[in-house]
């Protein structure tokens, strides 16, 4: 993120630390509380967002070096990534051509060959069929028709992006619609892989990226956990296509800051504030003062009323000494304690509700206008009619 807009957000949350800080949304709107529980609507998400849309999946730090691997099944399809030998950025279907099987178990490692554990057939980390168990018997076969399937995968500002369905390409750009430039100076190339977990919780995926959509619930929700820390109901808004990106002060930097120097140019903007971005179509990306997380939300197998959050984080240079062996557990014991206790516990009372049908909408306010954002932006890609705001 430049520096002059860096300046921009900071001169809005000085604002609003001072003043009760503006509202950016123009009304109230409806959500309908059966978006969460429809699998009709879920199969159709599934196949829009989880097959046919590029994914943002991880950072460059998940294959720092030739030889890495990192396959993942979160998406519904088990993805096989690799850093091939020649150091590119690579991404295939996990299985095998033989007989179908995943070949290389979900997980992380450093290797080049990749041996499918029913019958042995052996690929190369560019995907190359290079042997077959017992060919002789086996029978001819064209190792160069074989190899693994290719998905499109791209390596862009240290992001890694990959579309589950082979053919066509990704355009990252148009992915990213405007936030290149923020993408571009945060250095993500240079941060190094932490560490990563799983959350299944009983909520509807999108129930989970709502509660990443604002922060008037913090001075209630969070009263014992993060609003001593992040200053509750004041952020910033501001679109990029379909991703949507906010800015959090944090209470003591600004504080800090405001005693020390009155010149924005002098404030140190990472360390005093939380940038969440949503990036379409599931992922939740934070920046803080040493780290980022990477936190991609999935609709778990095809029941609507749950959902697999998958959290990795990395490392900023100057910072990874400070993030060694227990340090990588006292981070997610930190973030489970707010996201994990707290507003997924929430939500899944929310998807009780829904399954209950004892109500037929949700409110979003005109100071949560990200959430109208979020259902928006999905409904659109599905052609769904945008939920309406009535002015308030």
């Amino acid at each position: 993120m430049r520096i002059e807009e860096q300046q921009r957000l900071l001169g809005i949350l000085r604002h609003g630390f001072d003043h009760a800080g503006e509202v950016h949304g123009t009304g109230i709107a409806q959500s309908p509380l059966a978006d969460f529980t429809c699998p009709k609507l879920l199969a159709a998400e599934r196949q829009t967002f989880f097959r046919d849309t590029p994914l943002f999946m991880g950072l460059s730090g998940d294959l720092p070096k030739p030889g890495r691997y990192w396959a993942d099944s979160e998406t519904g399809l088990s993805i096989l990534m690799t850093r091939d030998e020649a150091g590119a950025f690579r991404a295939f279907a996990n299985t095998c051509r033989h007989r179908g099987a995943q070949v290389v178990p979900d997980g992380r490692g450093k290797r080049l060959r990749f041996s499918c554990p029913f019958h042995a057939w052996t690929y190369g980390s560019d995907g190359a069929l290079i042997a077959i168990n017992r060919e002789q018997r086996f029978g001819a076969v064209d190792k160069r028709a074989f190899g693994l399937i290719e998905l499109p995968a791209v390596e862009r500002h240290g992001m890694l992006w990959v579309k589950p369905t082979p053919g066509g390409e990704i355009d990252v750009d148009a992915m990213l619609d405007g936030l290149e430039d923020d993408m571009a100076h945060w250095g993500l190339a240079e941060h190094s892989y932490g560490a990563s977990q799983i959350i299944e919780a009983p909520l509807n995926w999108k129930l989970a990226i709502d509660t990443f959509g604002e922060n008037y619930h913090f001075d209630t929700l969070h009263r014992e956990t993060l609003a001593s820390d992040i200053r509750g109901n004041l952020q910033t808004h501001d679109i990029f296509g379909r991703n949507y990106r906010m800015v959090f002060a944090l209470v003591h930097g600004f504080e800090e800051q405001a005693k020390s120097a009155s010149n924005l140019n002098e404030w140190p903007f990472r360390s005093m504030t939380l940038c969440v971005y949503f990036v379409y179509p599931n992922t939740i990306f934070l920046v803080d003062g040493n780290a980022v997380d990477v936190i991609r939300i999935f609709p778990d197998k095809d029941t609507p009323g749950r959902s697999r959050t998958a959290h990795s984080f990395y490392v900023m240079p100057g910072a990874k000494a400070d993030y060694a062996g227990h340090r990588y557990e006292e981070r997610f014991d930190s973030f489970n304690a707010v996201v994990r206790d707290e507003d997924y516990h929430v939500a899944a009372s929310m998807q009780r509700s829904a399954n209950a049908g004892i109500q037929s909408h949700v409110l979003f306010g005109r100071n949560e206008p990200a959430l109208l954002h979020y259902h928006n932006v999905h409904r659109a890609a599905l052609g769904r009619p945008l939920l309406e705001v009535a002015s308030a």
